[in-house]
């Protein structure tokens, strides 16, 4: 009975534990770090993260717009070395196209040459007769802006295909004579005098039957004059006057400038700049427009062709890039100068002035000499787009440019240089 009550307590006192056990979370049960459980817990929950204002987006700044100068232009290739083969009434023909070396012709108005028409000109070869020299061949480099020239030697060169149907006045020319142009002529005798000291000092002093000039602009250094004797010294066919000319060219001669100012190959075209009209609303700003028009400057600039050949192209307007054309004023007015940018040389000032309107039409025939014949130009017209000519010696050429049947503004690029000693 004892021993029942006894073991009937201890049952008690075990299933009171028990229960206080159940009682109890049952994780304080556990030893640290051991508390996992048969069933699966959910994963913890996790704070959410902050939410951020959302910044929009600041757009991007746009891009600079590049002006016309930084544009990308049409990569040409860079423009071949011009060397002058034709100038102040000059020319070298064959001796391979390229290169300053050819048949020596030379240009006139004379009428006996031209069939007297009215500004004609007239070119011919030079005849390889007794007395012509080194000497020669240097000037007609001069002309053509060379520093150094000789007699030139080849069989294309000094001799020609025979004519039947040439003339006695298709025949080369003889008793080239030039003289250094000290001041314009100013007698019918002063302006042949070189002829007449050429005759005596080759003694050819009879036989001349036609006497005349080369086509040289009267601010050249050279005067040039020429003859045809009834004994001629050569036939249609030769022997005639080869020349080569070696150095670099001046820049001066890549570049044919029309205007009132220094170094200027022709003044301007009249029909440039139209007088100001009688019933103009300003009159005072239409006189000054007219007197800025008539001070101006242009410029034609030599350019190789493909064919090795040198061409005159128009310089067309810059009206878009103020930037670019003062550049191309600056350029141009230091290669008219052969400016080198060295101490002592000759200081300088361009301007860049508005831009000169192309005539739509040919001018009429009572207009005032010079005229512009946008006719002549066909397809050479020049645009300088960028680039940077070189610092030293720099040139219109060794800048970017393209070739066009046209101005896009329909307008010529307008300047002015002035020059003073420094």
């Amino acid at each position: 009975m004892r021993r029942e009550l006894v073991c009937a307590l201890f049952v008690a006192i075990i299933l009171g534990l028990y229960q206080e056990a159940e009682a109890r979370p049952r994780s304080t049960l556990l030893p640290p770090g051991k508390r996992t459980s048969s069933r699966k817990s959910p994963p913890p929950r996790r704070a959410p993260p902050p939410q951020v204002a959302a910044v929009p987006e600041s757009p991007s700044p746009p891009a600079p717009k590049p002006s016309p100068r930084s544009q990308a232009q049409p990569k040409q290739n860079p423009p071949p070395v011009v060397l002058p083969r034709e100038g102040n009434g000059i020319r070298l023909v064959g001796g391979g196209g390229s290169g300053p070396r050819g048949r020596l012709e030379v240009s006139s108005k004379d009428g006996w040459l031209n069939e007297y028409e009215e500004g004609a000109v007239a070119w011919r070869p030079v005849c390889n007769m007794f007395g012509i020299d080194d000497s020669d061949a240097q000037v007609m480099c001069e002309l053509l802006g060379y520093t150094y020239g000789r007699l030139y030697y080849d069989d294309e060169v000094n001799r020609r295909p025979p004519n039947d149907t040439a003339t006695e006045y298709d025949l080369p020319i003889e008793n080239l004579d030039c003289s250094p142009n000290h001041a314009p002529p100013t007698s019918e005798i002063d302006a042949t005098s070189g002829a007449r000291r050429l005759l005596s000092r080759r003694a050819l002093r009879s036989g001349a039957i036609y006497t005349g000039k080369v086509d040289i602009p009267a601010e050249a250094s050279w005067r040039c004059t020429f003859a045809l004797r009834t004994e001629k010294s050569c036939d249609y066919t030769g022997p005639l006057v080869g020349v080569e000319c070696s150095s670099p060219p001046s820049r001066r001669a890549l570049l044919r400038t029309y205007g009132s100012g220094p170094n200027t190959y022709e003044p301007l075209e009249s029909n440039l700049c139209a007088p100001p009209a009688e019933d103009a609303e300003d009159p005072e700003a239409a006189a000054l427009e007219y007197e800025i028009c008539t001070g101006s400057t242009r410029a034609d600039l030599m350019l190789a062709e493909s064919s090795g050949s040198e061409v005159m192209a128009a310089l067309c307007a810059i009206d878009e890039d103020e930037e670019l054309a003062i550049l191309v004023a600056d350029t141009v007015c230091k290669q008219m100068a052969d400016y080198s940018g060295e101490k002592g040389s000759s200081g300088y000032l361009s301007t860049v002035l508005p831009s000169l309107q192309i005539p739509e039409a040919d001018p009429s025939t009572d207009a005032l000499p010079p005229v512009f014949q946008a006719s002549t130009y066909a397809n050479k017209w020049v645009t300088i787009t960028g680039g940077q000519p070189d610092a030293t010696y720099p040139a219109l050429q060794q800048m970017d440019y393209t070739v066009g049947d046209s101005c896009a503004s329909g307008r010529l690029f307008a300047f002015r240089c002035t020059y003073r000693s420094t």
